[in-house]
């Protein structure tokens, strides 16, 4: 019974120590209001971290899957290791995977390096040949035009009666051979069957930059045109998939492994050639994985680091606090106030110092991250192409995006942050001696 009575007395007397001790933060209001100013600049610091390293990890997955690598693709093994022109994928394979999961967007390519050549330079060239059909069913790189018009089609004959195709350039590669919309360009490369081949061309349009090696050396062309300069007409050497719910990504890739065992053991591949390998978008861009799996740590450590910085104004403001009232805890400890509900009350006050802070940063955060709209961080003015990281070309800015989970962490973290630096002068309470405090 006296334990229940402990406890209730115990209960009364919070929402009179709530009220103290947020009357107490204000007894000096200019000290306050700098102290949460301080915490409330590091919170807003931390938010617009945390909205660019999450704008910046979306950002990096949409470029590698919407643009050019899409959610899987299926290669042989020799082509992984050696990009062995010679290890394809049957025609045969693509219409039956295409028939087992007609959920799924399937898009074929094939790639050869070769020399292109205009009547002042020459350089080599990496040459890439999609489906002009499937490929805006996998990846938008169709119209990521820069100038001229997207046309992979048959060209009109030259001046002298030649037979062209279209293709589509990368822009440094366009920059560095002087060439524009409408330009002739020669290709010279060993074909398939050992022969010598070579065509005539029209630049139909320039990309945006895309990936930085393609960007440089890239000549984008259909399959058609590709099998009249390499005679390889037995298949394909990567196939790009696309989802429609990319959570599924785990589940499909085994589904797909498993349905290619099945498709080798019913249409044998010839064994230089190794066995079909499906990779997902984190295994082919291994860097943006890595920096997913890590971003949360960084973000942590940074927010971490600054807030903990802007504490230690709390805890001078705390140290300076106590040490102004020291007369006075020496009176309410001599009045029969236990130790514990001094130390309570200190807590307290840091507790509401950090609260205001935490709502004041968070709406100034969202108020800065608002002053950007969804565009972001514009640097066109600096990098008109936009910039390149972990093999991956990004648009010149830097989008924004605040997650309401890492709000809340934030907020937390600040809170924690300013209660452990507020135990010292906490501390400092429990230690008081009525009688030579009084003096």
């Amino acid at each position: 019974m006296k334990h229940s009575d402990q406890l209730h007395a115990d209960a009364s007397r919070l929402p009179m120590l709530l009220f103290i001790a947020w009357r107490n933060i204000w007894r000096s209001p200019v000290r306050s209001i700098l102290t949460i100013g301080a915490l409330a600049g590091g919170l807003v610091m931390v938010i617009l971290y945390a909205a660019m390293m999450e704008g910046m990890i979306r950002q990096m997955v949409h470029q590698a899957t919407a643009i050019s690598i899409g959610h899987l693709q299926i290669h042989r093994q020799a082509y992984v290791d050696d990009q062995d022109l010679y290890a394809t994928l049957p025609w045969s394979y693509l219409d039956t995977i295409a028939g087992v999961f007609p959920e799924i967007s399937l898009a074929p390519r094939l790639y050869a390096s070769g020399l292109a050549s205009t009547a002042e330079t020459s350089t080599g060239v990496l040459i890439k040949a999609v489906d002009p059909a499937r490929e805006p069913q996998v990846t938008r790189m169709l119209q990521q035009v820069r100038q001229g018009k997207m046309d992979l089609g048959p060209a009109d004959d030259s001046k002298d009666g030649l037979p062209r195709n279209n293709l589509v350039i990368g822009a440094q590669l366009a920059k560095n051979m002087k060439l524009q919309p409408g330009s002739e360009l020669v290709l010279v490369t060993q074909a398939a069957d050992g022969s010598i081949g070579n065509a005539l061309y029209r630049v139909a349009a320039i990309l945006k930059p895309l990936e930085p090696n393609f960007d440089r050396m890239g000549v984008l062309m259909s399959i058609a045109a590709y099998q009249q300069l390499m005679y390889l007409t037995d298949g394909f050497h990567e196939l790009v998939i696309r989802l429609d719910d990319a959570t599924d990504l785990g589940v499909m890739q085994a589904e797909l492994d498993a349905e290619l065992k099945k498709l080798v053991s019913e249409q044998p591949l010839d064994e230089l050639g190794g066995t079909p390998v499906v990779r997902n978008w984190r295994q082919l861009t291994p860097m943006v994985a890595d920096m997913l799996e890590i971003s949360k740590t960084i973000t942590f450590f940074v927010g971490f680091i600054v807030i903990a910085l802007a504490s230690m104004g709390m805890l001078n403001t705390m140290l300076m606090a106590v040490h102004e009232r020291t007369h006075e805890f020496g009176i309410l400890l001599a009045i029969g106030m236990k130790r514990r509900w001094l130390l309570l009350m200190v807590l307290l006050e840091s507790f509401f110092l950090g609260l205001v802070s935490a709502l004041t940063g968070v709406l100034l955060g969202i108020g800065v991250i608002g002053l950007f709209g969804e565009r972001g961080i514009d640097f066109s003015g600096m990098l008109p192409d936009g910039y390149d990281w972990g093999g991956i070309v990004f648009e010149p800015y830097m989008k924004l995006h605040l997650e309401p989970l890492d709000l809340l962490l934030a907020c937390l973290l600040m809170l924690v942050i300013t209660l452990l630096a507020s135990l010292l002068p906490a501390w400092r309470t429990v230690r008081l001696r009525p009688a030579e405090v009084m003096r």
